[in-house]
């Protein structure tokens, strides 16, 4: 896996482990949360398909992942089209006499049936779990909205942004585009009805291609879990390597060593700065985005320059949820700072890929990748950077800070354990206030939020109908109390007297934390979960802990547990801004 630069897109280069180019396919994720959540499942694929002998281009589309922003008022699905044929154009003048086909999921299937219909000269067109039009994809984001959305407004769901232009090119896509012009080959795996794809392919054998066809594949669901959850849909894409790796191939073509390596740049110029994709740790194992201002290109420059490094939150890819990790970092080249946000193990483009369910986040192993990131930001001369991590990726952040201490600053968000030991022993609940079989839509958050609950007329008319789980709640609320005495008698215990072992344990990681006069900023939405855990170990608002020279804590009003709100985002920007432009204060 090569990354570069084609077209200003981000491309992932997975060359085929024969050293012999017959056959490439340029892999189309899908848009939106769902390309989040799928993404590691098709750095899989890729993988497998180059094992198997094919040449592969993974990319990222403009606005979406590690792809170059666009205005709000953009035609991003134009420019998604626009990207996708360029591509597809350099290959063939990159690679002539070269087979090339595309495979898409979902609304990458779609796209890719617009530019296959309109490129005679492919040899395949793979469709996994395909979405018949954009009209069927436009309405349901309406119908996850919830509201009405005007035809001339944008559309904001699921990490999309539509704009009112790219509302209108999406409805204007429609797979049955393919019955004008179609590659000879055709492969649709469908974890749903196959109805749909059947009429399709039945069109298209009139039409004179008959080397189509339809497979049920319900393993392809798999791909729509969040992404700590996903695994790899093994079925599908067994025969999805095996469909690809059969079809005829034209003449074939000799093609020497060098042309496995691409001749392409691997920095994206953008408006906000410099990004550049990197291998890092043992054997390059580890990916990274380097992202660094104008002028901040050579290693003297950057000895000065303060640096984040920006960890990955549960199973996403670097990119963070809707790109909000972009976003942090792009919004802070502005500012002078540079970053790198990279793929722990078992996340992103990191390898080997991890095919089942990734839980590594709340283990001892990525501390070791922290580690490798910071010897890379080290050898690009930064020598303390500050880390930056949200929810798991604040816990990894916290737990490296430890062991490591070449940290400049922590910035950690929403953690929501400080000592994960099996269950986290401060996980807040997100069973609903009534039946936890059914459950009713009201989720219990901070401790605080219970009074401002139980003085709501819908809770005592809950309560009255007998909807409230009274023993459910009541006992939580005993718990969390005790927790927090029991908390605070240890930390009013002489040296060395252990009540609680794991709040004791805590308690002095903090304290040693703190007498290396490591600057720690902790960030929470102001009713999120992990506030429960840092209340409980140092009291309200944590202020045996931010009492301590170095420590702020933030409370961010109405934030969403993933900051994906942009108000609430762009206040988290602030924040680490912020703190990043405070001059540490270092031991003498």
């Amino acid at each position: 896996m090569t990354p570069v630069v084609i077209h200003n897109t981000p491309v992932q280069w997975h060359a085929p482990a024969s050293g012999d180019l017959r056959h490439v396919v340029l892999l189309c994720n899908t848009l939106g949360d769902e390309g989040l959540y799928a993404y590691r499942p098709l750095v899989a694929l890729a993988e497998d398909l180059a094992q198997a002998g094919l040449g592969v281009l993974r990319f990222s589309f403009p606005d979406q992942d590690d792809g170059v922003d666009l205005a709000p008022d953009a035609d991003a699905i134009a420019e998604s089209l626009n990207t996708l044929q360029a591509l597809l154009a350099w290959v063939q003048r990159q690679w002539p006499g070269v087979a090339v086909s595309l495979c898409g999921y979902r609304m990458g299937a779609l796209l890719a049936a617009e530019v296959a219909a309109r490129n005679p000269g492919l040899l395949g067109l793979a469709l996994l779990a395909p979405v018949p039009s954009g009209r069927l994809v436009l309405r349901e984001l309406a119908l996850k909205a919830g509201q009405g959305v005007a035809a001339d407004a944008a559309l904001v769901q699921d990490g999309w942004h539509l704009s009112s232009a790219s509302r209108q090119t999406l409805a204007g896509l429609d797979w049955q585009a393919l019955l004008q012009q179609s590659p000879p080959h055709g492969l649709v795996l469908s974890d749903t009805g196959l109805r749909a794809a059947e009429k399709l392919v039945g069109g298209l054998a009139q039409a004179g291609a008959t080397g189509w066809r339809v497979q049920a594949a319900e393993d392809l669901v798999s791909l729509r879990a969040y992404s700590h959850l996903v695994t790899v849909p093994e079925v599908a894409f067994s025969e999805l390597v095996r469909w690809l790796v059969g079809l005829p191939l034209p003449a074939a073509v000799p093609q020497p060593a060098p042309w496995l390596d691409l001749p392409a740049p691997s920095a994206l110029n953008l408006p906000q700065g410099t990004e550049r994709s990197l291998r890092l740790g043992p054997q390059g194992r580890l990916a990274g985005v380097l992202c660094t201002p104008p002028g901040c290109e050579a290693s003297s420059a950057r000895a000065d320059s303060p640096c984040l490094l920006i960890l990955n939150t549960a199973g996403n890819p670097s990119a963070g949820q809707s790109r909000s990790a972009v976003q942090l970092a792009r919004a802070l080249a502005v500012q002078g700072v540079s970053s790198l946000r990279v793929d722990v193990r078992g996340n992103g483009n990191s390898l080997p890929v991890q095919r089942g369910r990734n839980w590594a986040m709340y283990t001892e192993a990525p501390i070791e990748d922290v580690s490798a990131a910071l010897d890379c930001l080290q050898q690009q001369g930064w020598a303390q950077p500050a880390v930056f991590g949200l929810c798991s990726g604040a816990y990894l952040a916290l737990q490296a800070a430890v062991q490591d201490p070449r940290m400049g600053r922590l910035l950690l968000v929403n953690l929501q354990s400080f000592l994960w030991q099996g269950e986290p022993f401060g996980a807040e609940l997100e069973a609903p206030v009534g039946s936890s079989e059914a459950g009713d839509g009201v989720q219990l958050k901070h401790m605080g939020r219970y009074k401002q609950i139980i003085f709501t007329l819908d809770f005592w008319r809950r309560l009255l109908a007998g909807e409230v789980h009274v023993w459910g709640v009541t006992r939580r609320l005993v718990a969390r109390l005790s927790l927090r005495v029991a908390s605070r008698v240890q930390a009013s215990l002489p040296a060395g007297w252990v009540l609680l072992p794991q709040q004791a344990e805590v308690q002095e990681r903090m304290a040693r934390l703190t007498r290396r006069a490591l600057p720690i900023t902790l960030i929470y939405g102001d009713t999120d979960a992990g506030l429960n855990e840092l209340e409980a170990l140092f009291g309200r608002q944590g202020q045996r802990l931010t009492r301590q020279p170095g420590v702020a804590l933030h409370l961010v009003a109405d934030a969403d547990h993933m900051f994906i709100d942009p108000p609430s985002l762009q206040t988290l920007i602030r924040q680490v801004g912020e703190a990043l432009c405070t001059p540490a204060a270092r031991p003498a």
